[in-house]
C-alpha cells in the first residue's frame, strides 16, 4: 500500500454498483494525487467526468472517508482542463495542470515515511515479542525451561504445527536468549533443506569430514522443518549420527515440523524414535483472545493508534495464520503513516483481503519438484527428463508428472514441454498411471501426498 493508486483500488472496490455503471464511469478514472485532503482524478473524456461529478463526488467522498478516516475534496480534472500542460505519472497521458503533480511514492517524504514503516514492521523474534496463549503454552514454556538451563529432560524437543504459526520464532528466541548469557556457545540453526543441501555438496565435493565437524561441535543444534528429510535416506543417516554424537554429550536438540513424527512418512523408524525420546509439543491455530493479543503487541511495537473495533475485526477475520495477522498489521501501519489518520474498518477490511490474496501459494517451479522427486527416488533430474525407461526412472518420471500437474496449474501440452516434448497422451497416461498405483498401494500414495505437501511448504 505505497501510492495514491492503492487508495483509490480500495475506494473503487467498495462501491456497490452494477458491472455496468462500472465500466462506463469508474474504470475510465485515473488517480492522480492525493495532496493534505484534496484528492485529484482525471478523466480523459469531459462527457464521463461531467456523469461522475454530477452522479459520484459524494459517494466517492464517503467512501474516501472510509478509507482515510478524514474529509476530502475531490477535484476532476481532464485534457479541457485550463493550466500549464504536464504528463500524469499515473497514466502516462498529457494533462493540462496548474502545476506538475507527483505520485505519492515520488515524494521524498513520503517516501521516507514508508521505508520506516517498513523497518519498524519487522522485530527480533525473542520471547518478549511472542505471545503466549492455551495454543501455544507448551510449546513456548519448553522453549524458555531450555533458554533458562532448566529442561534437560526436554532432549530433543520436538514442536510440530502448520505453517505460519510460530514455530520459527520459538527456535529464534531459545537462540536470541541463550547468546545473551552465552555468547560462546556454537548454535547450529539450520533448515532441514539447508543440511541436506549441505550434505549433498560435501559427499559431492569430498568434503564430508568438514560438514561432520561443523554439526557434531555444536553446542547446541536446532534443525526447523524435519519432514524434508522425508525419503532422503542418506541424508537421513547423516543426521542419525549427528544426532547420536550431540545427545550423547549432552548437547539440546530441538526439532521443527508440520507434523507429528508418526506421520513423516519414508523416514526410518530409528530416526522417529529418536525423534520422540523427549517432549513433543504442538502449537494450534490462535484462538480468538490470543490474536486479538497478537494484534494489541504488534500496533504498539509500530507505535500504531488502533480502535479496538479494528482489532477486534481483525482478529475475527484472520484466524489460522499469525504470518496473516502480522502482515496485516504492517500495511495497516503503512496505509495509517501515508494518509496520517487513524485506522479504520474500511481500511481494515480491504487490507485483510489483499493480505488472504497475497498469501495464497505462488505457482511452483517445475524444477523444484522434479528436483525433490529425484531426492526421494534416488534417480538425477536429468535422467527423469530423459527417454531413459529404467523402471525406477520411469516410476520417478510419472510421479514429478504427477505432482507437477497437481501443483502448478500447468496444462498437459505446457508439461509435456519440461520432459523432452512428449506429447499430451503421454502426460495423460502418466498422471492415470500414478492415480490407479495410488487407489492400490498406501506406501506410494503417502509418499506422493507427502511430496505435494512438502512442495507446498517449500513455497
Amino acid at each position: 500500500m505505497n501510492s495514491f493508486s492503492d487508495i483509490f483500488e480500495l475506494m473503487k472496490n467498495s462501491l456497490e454498483i452494477t458491472d455496468t455503471a462500472r465500466k462506463l464511469w469508474i474504470d475510465p478514472i485515473k488517480p492522480v494525487k492525493l495532496n493534505n485532503n484534496k484528492v485529484v482524478l482525471y478523466i480523459s473524456d469531459d462527457y464521463v467526468k461531467h456523469i461522475v461529478e454530477e452522479n459520484y463526488s459524494n459517494i466517492f467522498k464517503a467512501k474516501f472517508k472510509d478509507i482515510l478516516g478524514f474529509d476530502v475534496e475531490i477535484e476532476f480534472i481532464s485534457d479541457d482542463t485550463t493550466g500549464s500542460e504536464s504528463t500524469s505519472i499515473t497514466t502516462g497521458q498529457k494533462v493540462l495542470l496548474s502545476e506538475p503533480i507527483p505520485e505519492l511514492q515520488d515524494d521524498p517524504y513520503i517516501k521516507d515515511k514508508l521505508q520506516q514503516a517498513e523497518i519498524n514492521g519487522n522485530y527480533q523474534h525473542t520471547f518478549d515479542t511472542f505471545i503466549v496463549g492455551e495454543s501455544n503454552r507448551l510449546a513456548c514454556a519448553a522453549c524458555k525451561a531450555i533458554a533458562q538451563g532448566q529442561a534437560r529432560n526436554y532432549n530433543p524437543l520436538y514442536i510440530y504445527s502448520e505453517p505460519g504459526l510460530g514455530k520459527t520464532h520459538l527456535l529464534c528466541a531459545v537462540k536470541n536468549e541463550i547468546l545473551l548469557s552465552h555468547p560462546e556457545y556454537n548454535i547450529v540453526f539450520v533448515s532441514a533443506e539447508t543440511f541436506v543441501n549441505e550434505f549433498v555438496n560435501s559427499v559431492r565435493n569430498n568434503l564430508t569430514e568438514e560438514f561432520k565437524k561443523k554439526y557434531r561441535s555444536a553446542d547446541m543444534f536446532l534443525v526447523d522443518d524435519v519432514q524434508f528429510f522425508s525419503g532422503k535416506r542418506e541424508s537421513q543417516n547423516e543426521l542419525f549420527h549427528t544426532f547420536n554424537d550431540l545427545h550423547s554429550a549432552g548437547k539440546q536438540i530441538i526439532l521443527t515440523s508440520d507434523r507429528p513424527p508418526k506421520e513423516i512418512n519414508d523416514i526410518e523408524e530409528r530416526l522417529l524414535t529418536r525423534f520422540e525420546w523427549g517432549l513433543l509439543a504442538d502449537i494450534a491455530p490462535p484462538e480468538f483472545e490470543t490474536r486479538l493479543a497478537i494484534i494489541k503487541r504488534k500496533a504498539e511495537l509500530l507505535n500504531m493508534r488502533m480502535p479496538n473495533n479494528v482489532m477486534e475485526y481483525m482478529a475475527d477475520k484472520l484466524k489460522n495464520n499469525i504470518r496473516q495477522i502480522e502482515g496485516a498489521i504492517v500495511k495497516m501501519n503503512a496505509m495509517s503513516m501515508l494518509t496520517e489518520s487513524v485506522p479504520t474498518l474500511m481500511m481494515a477490511q480491504n487490507i485483510i483481503r489483499d493480505v488472504m490474496t497475497e498469501q495464497q501459494p505462488v505457482p511452483v517451479t517445475v524444477e523444484k519438484v522434479i528436483t525433490e522427486v529425484s531426492h526421494i527416488f534416488n534417480v538425477s533430474p536429468e535422467e527423469i527428463r530423459s527417454q531413459n525407461r529404467n523402471s525406477q526412472v520411469s516410476t520417478a518420471r510419472q510421479v514429478a508428472i504427477y505432482v507437477i500437474s497437481k501443483v502448478t496449474g500447468l496444462s498437459y501440452t505446457s508439461i509435456g514441454k519440461e520432459f523432452g516434448g512428449r506429447d499430451h497422451s503421454t502426460i495423460v497416461y502418466a498422471t492415470n498411471k500414478v492415480k490407479k498405483v495410488m487407489q492400490k498401494d498406501a506406501a506410494y500414495r503417502a509418499t506422493v501426498e507427502d511430496l505435494i505437501k512438502n512442495i507446498g511448504n517449500m513455497q
